[in-house]
């Protein structure tokens, strides 16, 4: 008798905000490192053309590495699958002494030229399904797959929502930051307003508050930010990510902070926050 396993259903989540700077990208690639230390085979999308996921896992020049496609290539040739551009993450820099493979995570490799994608997409058919129609090959061998969108609420995020199952919105603990929520709420509703006969389904299902302030003196705005969260949003405020210093040094050092900083805040809270998500380390499979 054949057995036929059953496959993967992953978790789909972008992480996103309207701008840059807010840690998507720092989000993305600790979250997902510490899955994959859990034991989720995961996968980061790099659809961000500033790289920064791809920087942080070991890819300082992704268009430049001869021979690899990445996902600018999947966007605009039919004939390259997103299979093509996926990588192992990397803990160090490509090449490096000492660098070495992450077990259990992956990489979609970025491109600087996806600032132009929103031209291209404009002008192509279903426009907004470009990431739902490239991940449908390939989802079902991974568990968790998380992508790094970039900072604006266009056509390449459109089709991330549409491609996902939750939406992470990355902020800083500021009240302009907090107003801009609303924004994002209504991007994901219309989504799923204008997709449902495509079975759009994303919800708003954390709100990640990064760069948080550890002295007293820095916390004013950081209190009322946090009340403000709280009382809008209840549970889906996540455990913050403390401010370190560890965070710029480790995308220095092209490694995750659960490889760079174990002991440290920022691992703990990326820890806390994989927690609250409903993530757990998985007995080791058969």
């Amino acid at each position: 008798m054949t057995v036929v396993q059953a496959e993967r259903i992953p978790r789909i989540i972008s992480m996103t905000n309207q701008v840059g700077g807010s840690g998507k990208s720092t989000s993305a690639v600790n979250l997902g490192a510490q899955l994959a230390e859990f034991g989720y085979k995961t996968l980061v999308v790099d659809a961000d053309d500033q790289c920064d996921a791809s920087v942080a896992l070991g890819y300082m020049f992704p268009d430049q590495i001869e021979g690899q496609k990445n996902i600018y290539d999947c966007l605009t040739d039919k004939n390259v699958k997103l299979a093509d551009a996926i990588v192992p993450a990397l803990c160090g820099p490509l090449g490096g002494k000492g660098t070495r493979v992450i077990d259990n995570l992956f990489l979609v490799l970025g491109s600087g030229e996806m600032e132009n994608a929103e031209q291209h997409l404009t002008l192509a058919t279903n426009r907004e399904m470009w990431l739902r129609k490239l991940l449908k090959p390939i989802k079902g061998d991974y568990d968790v797959i998380i992508i790094d969108c970039p900072g604006n609420l266009g056509l390449v995020v459109i089709g991330a929502i549409l491609a996902s199952d939750e939406v992470i919105a990355c902020i800083k603990p500021g009240l302009k930051e907090l107003r801009g929520l609303t924004r994002i709420e209504q991007k994901i509703e219309i989504v799923k307003d204008e997709y449902e006969e495509f079975g759009a389904h994303a919800e708003l299902a954390g709100v990640l508050l990064v760069d948080v302030p550890t002295h007293r003196s820095q916390g004013a705005v950081w209190d009322d930010g946090k009340n403000l969260a709280v009382n809008t949003y209840g549970d889906l405020v996540l455990p913050p990510v403390r401010r370190s210093t560890k965070i710029p040094e480790s995308y220095a050092h092209q490694k995750a902070l659960l490889y760079f900083d174990r002991a440290g805040d920022a691992t703990a809270d990326y820890l806390a926050i994989a927690k609250r998500m409903g993530f757990k380390r998985l007995s080791a499979r058969g």
